[in-house]
């Protein structure tokens, strides 16, 4: 599965694997590289300087180390390749890149994101290190809350794309509950059908929806959770169903009554 998130806008259409096969012949054909323990980078020459370039292989080596920290997952034997070019139009991650016998973990990012210090790197190494997850809800709600908890708890930066950090992802989450009531079903389909103009939310309700069940159930079950890549794992682990979890959340964000409590 390709995890994908948008840049700036509110649509996040997953990456075409013919895209980024030519992205990664077109950038290795003239590449500038940086290998490091547990990352390897390749940034196609020239769009980045030497230094900057050096500095995001750092950072990235970093951040891969603090998302095994923080998250408990053991590190893999490969390096976690990462490409940045400035023709990549959506940061995204293969866990297990299709086009290698190796099928090591891809990562694809726009090189002049980086240039700026607002590429999600961390969202994206989440999906490198920790892998598929099954639901898409989880994926990017893990993949947004250990990116913002790492960046908090180890430096870095979380780069903002379709929901704030941590510390502000709630209040979105509220003004999405106000704004529509109808999101059950975007946690009960693995892979929900949204629109365009529903991904801006979906992604914020994932994110904040996991952030409560990391903080209530730990990382540790949260992530077995995660690696069971199983609809029902949350109630198997956890022994308490995704409606009554989601209750739980709801009612944590003052929300009753069809409303968002005091607001």
């Amino acid at each position: 599965m390709i995890a994908a998130i948008v840049i700036l806008s509110a649509s996040a259409g997953m990456a075409d694997f013919s895209d980024d096969f030519r992205t990664v012949n077109e950038v290795d054909r003239n590449a500038a590289v940086r290998i490091r323990d547990t990352i390897e980078v390749h940034s196609l020459d020239g769009s980045l300087t030497p230094a900057q370039l050096d500095d995001f292989a750092d950072l990235a080596e970093k951040g891969a180390g603090d998302i095994a920290r923080f998250t408990g997952v053991t590190p893999r034997s490969q390096r976690i390749l990462i490409y940045l070019s400035p023709r990549i139009d959506l940061s995204h991650t293969y866990p297990h890149y299709p086009g290698s016998s190796h099928h090591e973990a891809r990562v694809f990012i726009d090189s002049e994101r980086v240039e700026r210090r607002t590429a999600p790197y961390l969202h994206e190494l989440v999906h490198a290190v920790v892998g598929d997850g099954g639901a898409m809800w989880l994926e990017e709600g893990l993949a947004s809350w250990v990116a913002s908890s790492v960046a908090t708890t180890y430096g870095g930066y979380y780069a903002p794309v379709l929901s704030e950090g941590n510390d502000r992802v709630d209040d979105q989450a509220r003004a999405v509950i106000e704004r529509s009531r109808d999101t059950a079903a975007w946690f009960d389909s693995d892979s929900p059908d949204l629109s365009q103009r529903d991904r801006r939310s979906f992604y914020i309700l994932s994110h904040s929806f996991t952030k409560y069940l990391g903080t209530t159930l730990g990382t540790s079950r949260l992530v077995r959770i995660h690696s069971a890549k199983n609809a029902r794992a949350l109630e198997l682990i956890s022994g308490i169903s995704l409606d009554e979890w989601r209750s739980r959340w709801m009612s944590s964000l003052g929300e009753s009554g069809g409303q968002v409590a005091g607001r």
